[in-house]
């Protein structure tokens, strides 16, 4: 087992330790009464063992069924509008108490996707840049029409990455961030102008009040409610955290980094993004070691989408983005996140273990 394979596996306990204490201490309030801190701990069981088998998957097995896989999962997108409407949005399948995300799942296999047509169009931009597309936008749609906002977003910038690195031209390189540029200076600017437009191209009413509410708090205050609570939170703990609790609504789940926050202060936030840093450096210095593009491909779009996903939930639990309602990575509570990640880490360790046999192979020779 290589430096960096071991490091991801010595993280990844960490992580889900600290998701473990961060759970327990979200429970103290008296808003459950689930025992959510068993059910999680019941989650990591179950999806450690999926993230061995995968690590023993060979990657040309994985590349044989990423399309059938994938195509799975975009009729399982495809079937979430016949399901039962929860808190607005029709995200999940529930089957026997357990409810399953699909959207959680796929991000691995997105950025496989991804990462095999760009392989296969390498050498015609043009080419590859209509075939990226039109492998990731029914996606960036399905999800987007859940509603599913937060995940759409990251979804997003995971493919512009991969479209960004595949294309190492710099004329197409330059049309691409131009194209960037000017689709999000549209969207701010219907956002501080023309805000009601966004309900024209399917933004739910729930969606539109927490834009509006978090680009001005008093226009409905019962909208920006838990963004408050949650700042309220972070602002408590202080240098080291303080042992009272304050209520935060969602604190197992998307406002896990509030309790956190609270309870450990500003040294256990800052130990909690230091590892989260030291995993994305940890993909990044593989995918700069990888020998073939495909590898290259695969642990930037995976880097990439944790940075960004750790970003995110952040940012909506302090205000410097609208809520989403999206995990945090290998942290909130959650069956189907949980399953997601460690199936990203799976993969991740078999592309690894992958480069090593390879790399050994063409020394003995």
């Amino acid at each position: 087992m290589t430096t960096n394979q071991k490091l991801l596996l010595q993280l990844l306990f960490f992580l889900s330790v600290t998701s473990c204490v961060a759970i327990y201490f979200a429970e103290q309030t008296s808003q459950y009464t689930t025992n959510f801190l068993l059910q999680q701990i019941l989650f990591f069981a179950v999806s450690s063992l999926v993230c061995f088998f995968l690590s023993k998957w060979k990657l040309p097995s994985i590349r044989k069924w990423l399309w059938l896989i994938y195509l799975l999962f975009i009729l399982l997108l495809l079937g979430l509008p016949f399901t039962t409407e929860t808190n607005g949005a029709r995200r999940w399948y529930k089957l026997l108490g357990f409810s399953f995300q699909p959207t959680e799942i796929l991000k691995s296999f997105f950025i496989l996707a991804l990462a095999a047509v760009a392989v296969r169009y390498e050498k015609k931009p043009a080419k590859q840049i209509l075939a990226l597309m039109v492998t990731a936008v029914p996606i960036l749609f399905f999800i987007f029409r859940e509603p599913d906002l937060g995940s759409a977003i990251v979804y997003f910038v995971t493919f512009f990455a991969i479209l960004l690195i595949a294309n190492a031209s710099r004329k197409w390189i330059f049309a691409l961030l131009l194209s960037a540029f000017t689709v999000f200076s549209a969207i701010f600017y219907v956002i501080f102008n023309h805000l009601e437009w966004l309900q024209l191209v399917g933004i739910e009413p729930y969606q539109f009040a927490r834009i509006l509410s978090w680009m001005d708090p008093s226009s409905d205050p019962s909208a920006s409610y838990q963004v408050g609570l949650s700042m309220t939170a972070v602002g408590s703990g202080g240098i080291s955290g303080q042992s009272s609790q304050i209520y935060i609504p969602e604190s197992h789940t998307d406002m896990i980094f509030s309790t956190i926050a609270n309870q450990f202060g500003f040294i256990g936030v800052s130990v909690l993004l230091f590892v989260f840093l030291l995993l994305i450096q940890v993909l990044i210095r593989l995918a700069l070691d990888a020998k073939n593009s495909f590898s290259v491909y695969a642990y930037t779009g995976f880097a990439v989408y944790f940075a960004f996903n750790i970003f995110e939930n952040i940012a909506m639990t302090i205000g410097l983005m609208p809520l989403t309602g999206i995990p945090l990575p290998f942290i909130s509570y959650g069956g189907s996140s949980v399953l997601g990640n460690f199936i990203a880490i799976g993969i991740l360790l078999a592309i690894s273990q992958y480069e090593k046999e390879s790399a050994q192979s063409f020394s003995s020779n």
